[in-house]
């Protein structure tokens, strides 16, 4: 039985490092053996540290999949998908690996960042480390309840990892979509809670619904159903960070799903690109700009440690 990275359906941690990194040419047989150790000692200092709920997932980039797995690639494993808005942007962009390192203590999650890139630095380049931490209890820096319906326990892995009947060699998996959004917190501040309320479409002391009367069809919790009677929730755990300086403030969102088209029907709801709300573009993204996306697959600790050495 495959066993998944324990990352991919671990509850909320209080703080996240994301590595994003570039692969050099020719490296790849290197690479493949370091990732099949790297499960093994996120599980040794997880153990060490154990009051600090140490997790992480490694993850490879759509464009970079076929250099190091060439026997096999996950049926639904795709680019970001670039859709056209005329009012909006969602940058798509390539990174050949990413690693999440997620924990309750800051200093632990930087020595196992340090440790991996150690293992990994002589076949990589890093291009972007992100950091980000739990707010609140829970909460986005726009103040709301990030997904206040989130999923618990067993739910969370059928939602997030691949069954031996969907796609057998890569039973345990999960598709990963990571995007970066820089919020415009003053303009944001400005406005009244109740026009707040309106764009997001929930309470923001409790992140109940609004009465449907005073729902509107572009705010932005609807964009996660898949109809409007808020029956159906799109397939995909969350598992969103915010980041912030006194300079810049935002949102590091991650999300993991067994449905490889879950993510693009979402993008497609905020951008006003689906029959469930054309035109209606996801009025939080008047206060909340991608500048970074990128997609990939978590493969089960048992493909990496199959195929290591190629």
């Amino acid at each position: 039985m495959a066993r998944e990275q324990l990352g991919i359906c671990a509850e909320a941690n209080l703080h996240g490092d994301y590595l994003l990194l570039n692969a050099l040419d020719g490296q790849e047989s290197f690479i493949r053996q370091q990732l099949a150790q790297i499960p093994a000692l996120l599980s040794q200092l997880a153990d060490h540290f154990s009051e600090a709920m140490l997790t992480g997932v490694v993850a490879i980039g759509a464009s970079y999949w076929d250099s190091l797995y060439p026997q096999a690639r996950p049926a639904g494993l795709l680019p970001f998908p670039v859709l056209e808005s005329s009012e909006l942007l969602m940058p798509a962009d390539s990174f050949d690996l990413l690693l999440q390192i997620r924990s309750d203590r800051q200093d632990v999650n930087y020595l196992v960042a340090q440790q991996v890139y150690q293992m990994l630095a002589p076949a990589v380049e890093l291009v972007e480390q992100m950091r980000g931490f739990r707010y609140l209890d829970g909460r986005d820096l726009t103040g709301f309840i990030d997904a206040p319906e989130a999923v618990r326990g067993r739910k969370r892995r059928e939602l997030a990892l691949l069954t031996v009947e969907q796609e057998p060699q890569f039973a345990a998996g999960s598709y990963l979509h990571l995007q970066r959004f820089r919020h415009d917190i003053k303009r944001w501040q400005l406005l009244p809670v109740s026009a707040q309320q309106a764009i997001i479409g929930r309470n923001k002391a409790d992140g109940d619904w609004l009465p449907l009367a005073q729902l509107e069809a572009d705010c932005h919790s609807l964009c996660f159903y898949q109809d409007k009677d808020r029956k159906q929730p799109l397939p995909l755990l969350t598992q969103n960070m915010p980041f912030a300086d006194l300079k810049q403030q935002g949102l590091l969102w991650l999300s993991c799903s067994a449905d490889s088209t879950a993510f693009e029907t979402l993008m497609r709801q905020r951008l006003g690109l689906n029959e469930l709300a054309v035109d209606a573009y996801d009025r939080l993204l008047d206060y909340s700009q991608a500048d970074l996306g990128a997609a990939f697959f978590a493969p089960s600790v048992s493909f990496l440690e199959q195929f290591e050495r190629g």
